[in-house]
């Protein structure tokens, strides 16, 4: 089998774009419209699009925001204000620094890719761009199933609130602890811990 390629894109890639609104409207997500577009990311942040190739073919994306500007509280992505977050959400943030915090969007496999190690060379390339660019922390909702596959890859995920349906599955609102993950993956402690209460680490350990 060829080898699943990853190209990093500044703003929206047409074909990953493409590929968002048909998963969307074949999930349920949205329902279908003339401008076959996803209409909610109309008025996105600025982001970098991860793209997944298999022989020249969009298999898969994944959003990064780069805007450093909050628009929701200390979030750049409205999505996060349908969750009760902790109450120590905000203030660890502001404590880091939002220039260091990172929030991962919309990330889209096809069907067919799903269980393969598409999700995997997306979230290495995303790790890269994190690592060269000081990102303490990355912030997403995802899918509490595939919370579960990326804990037993060795992501260090730490729930920032209560799971709730979202989107069509049950949704965890997570932070991506990069100290931690950075350890694991290359030994070294380039960021000191983050400020976390130790029952939340302690609660998925």
């Amino acid at each position: 089998m060829s080898e699943i390629v990853v190209s990093v894109v500044h703003g929206a890639d047409p074909e990953a774009e493409r590929l968002e609104y048909e998963i969307y409207v074949a999930e349920g997500y949205i329902p279908p419209n003339s401008r076959e577009k996803v209409l909610e990311n109309e008025n996105y942040p600025a982001f970098l699009h991860f793209v997944a190739r298999h022989e020249d073919r969009v298999i898969g994306s994944l959003r990064l925001v780069t805007d450093p500007r909050p628009r929701f509280g200390v979030f750049r992505l409205g999505a996060f204000s349908h969750f009760t977050l902790d109450h120590w959400v905000e203030p660890m943030l502001r404590q880091i620094g939002l220039d260091h915090v990172a929030e991962v969007g919309t990330m889209v496999i096809r069907p067919e890719y799903r269980g393969s190690e598409t999700y995997i060379r997306l979230f290495e390339k995303a790790f890269e761009y994190g690592l060269m660019c000081r990102i303490q922390a990355g912030l997403a909702m995802i899918d509490a199933a595939f919370c579960d596959r990326l804990e037993r890859r060795g992501i260090p995920l730490v729930d920032l609130g209560p799971s709730q349906f979202y989107m069509g599955s049950e949704t965890r609102p997570v932070l991506i602890d990069m100290p931690r993950l950075i350890s694991r993956v290359l030994g070294d402690a380039i960021f000191p811990p983050l400020p976390i209460p130790e029952a939340a680490c302690r609660a998925r350990a």
